[in-house]
Parts: structure tokens; C-alpha cells; sequence
């Protein structure tokens, strides 16, 4: 079984260096989420890009700020295709007649911003026209849809028209995501090196265009120093009751074998807790067992 590394200083700090850096990160991304807000005139920007590794509480800290600012908002997954996508905003506004402004909460974007099309009604979404349109028959799949979804996708039908048009420039989108948007240097090097991914970098590029993007594109220390301010400075860890020794024991274990884990995230830190208590006697073999990488 490997053995963890004993070293005092990793990855070019010391583990109160990275939990500092952790704390200063969980603040920003608290101060940021609090830039939320609805519909303001002449606010050119008000949707937010939040990216940083997973597991470290994005959609946690949205959804807690959220609620507790009774800001009126929905939740949709963006992991579905561009045509229910687009039939949960239909469902809204169809909801929504006075069109009220409400915050749509987007929580994992990998499929909607999966390719150029997607990127390309989004854009539309989000600026310009702001509307969201799907052009393509939907013959096929409208008896499949509930009787709200068939009464949305009719209301926003236009005559002679395939499809749908749902307006969208009363929604306020929030995205979290773990993939980064590119900036505008890593589209033009693929340019110049004649990548065919370039054009789609170029959409998700303009998809960052017409949003405030809060990239916490961090290191190791820094995810490790993140994980370890919440377990010490929230209550995540409280229905384990475990003493400042174990929790240590904990944040050591996931210090020394960061980079053989197979998962870096808060919950893995619960799961280890829980084991602790259960198998009081041998944890440290479980958790090598089923923590780390063969």
C-alpha cells in the first residue's frame, strides 16, 4: 500500500500558507456571488460565469446566497440538450406572464456550451436579440412533452414558423461550471496554428464576452488550502462530532497524498469523516483503499 509523503512543505508552500490563500478565494467568490442581482436599466452585464476546479462548493454558495436574498430565481440544468433547455425557459416565462424579472440559475453548462450551434443561441440569449430560438420541427418529440410543456412550446410558437421563440431579456443567467472559458490570447494561438477547435474557442470566447467571468483557476495547494478553510471555519463537518486531532488527521491525509487521489472535493472530506467513525480501528487503510489510486 503506498505510503503518504511526508514532506512539511508542498507544492511550494505550508499548509497554513495554502489555507490562507483558500480563505482569501472563499471570500472572493462570497463577495462576487453577492453581485447577483435582477434586471437593472442600462446594466449591459448582468450575467455571471463562475469557473473553478469542482468540488468546492460553486452551486453550494450560489444557491445559499440566493436564498437567503430572496432574489425570485429557477434552477435549470444546463447539462441537456439545446431543445430542453430551452423548453425549461419556455415553461418559465409561459409561468411568468407579467415577465418578472427572475435570476435563471445554470449549474453545469458542459452540453448547452458543447459545440458552435449551442454557443450561438446562447449568444443570442444572453445579448443582442436576447431571445432563445430553436428552428426545428417539433413534431417528433411534442407528444412526448407534459401538458405545460406543450402549452409553453404552442405559446411561443410563430405561424408559418418551425420551432419555437422564448424572450429571455427578463432572465438574468448565473452559470457554474468546471471548464474555463478561453480569453482572447488562447483563441488567437489557434488561430495562428490552424486549430480546428479554434472556431469553437472563439464562440465560448464571446459566450465570456457577454458575461462578468470569475475565474478561479487555482493550483493544487490552493484547492487543498480551500477544502481545508471550509472543514475548518463551516459547520460541514459537525454531525461527524469529530476533535480538532481527527479533523487534522484528515486535511493531513488529503495533503500528503493529493495527487493519488481520485477525488478532490468537500464530500470526499464527509465520506472520509464518516469512515473514521465507522471503522475507528483502521480508517487510514480504508481511506487508501478507496481514496487513492491503484
Amino acid at each position: 500500500m503506498r505510503q503518504s509523503i511526508k514532506l512539511t512543505n508542498r507544492f511550494g508552500m505550508s499548509q497554513m500558507e495554502a489555507i490562507e490563500r483558500g480563505k482569501v478565494n472563499r471570500l472572493r467568490l462570497k463577495q462576487l456571488v453577492k453581485n447577483i442581482s435582477l434586471v437593472k436599466e442600462g446594466d449591459r452585464y448582468p450575467h455571471l460565469y463562475f469557473f473553478s476546479p469542482p468540488g468546492l462548493g460553486k452551486t453550494y454558495t450560489v444557491l445559499n446566497y440566493l436564498k437567503d436574498s430572496k432574489i425570485r430565481y429557477i434552477q435549470v440544468s444546463g447539462n441537456v440538450s439545446m431543445f430542453a433547455f430551452g423548453i425549461q425557459l419556455a415553461v418559465i416565462n409561459y409561468l411568468n406572464p407579467e415577465r418578472e424579472n427572475i435570476v435563471i440559475f445554470v449549474d453545469d453548462c458542459d452540453e448547452i456550451l458543447k459545440n458552435e450551434p449551442n454557443c450561438n443561441t446562447m449568444k443570442n440569449v444572453l445579448d443582442g436579440s436576447k431571445v432563445f430560438t430553436y428552428e426545428k420541427s417539433l413534431t417528433s418529440q411534442f407528444n412526448n412533452l407534459s401538458a405545460i410543456q406543450q402549452a409553453a412550446i404552442t405559446h411561443f410558437q410563430e405561424e408559418g414558423k418551425m420551432g419555437f421563440s422564448v424572450p429571455t431579456d427578463n432572465l438574468i443567467f448565473v452559470f457554474t461550471s468546471n471548464f474555463k472559458l478561453p480569453v482572447d490570447d488562447e483563441v488567437q494561438l489557434a488561430r495562428e496554428k490552424g486549430l480546428a477547435k479554434s472556431v469553437l474557442l472563439s464562440h465560448r470566447n464571446a459566450i465570456r464576452s457577454r458575461c462578468r467571468v470569475a475565474d478561479f483557476d487555482i493550483g493544487w495547494a490552493e484547492q487543498w488550502g480551500w477544502i481545508a478553510d471550509v472543514v475548518l471555519n463551516t459547520s460541514c463537518l459537525a454531525p461527524y462530532q469529530l476533535t480538532s486531532m481527527e479533523t487534522q488527521i484528515i486535511l493531513d491525509f488529503l495533503w500528503y497524498n493529493w495527487e493519488f487521489l481520485t477525488e478532490r472535493s468537500i464530500r470526499l472530506v464527509e465520506k472520509m469523516a464518516n469512515t473514521m467513525k465507522e471503522y475507528p480501528e483502521n480508517f487510514k487503510l480504508l481511506w487508501e483503499i478507496d481514496y487513492l489510486k491503484n
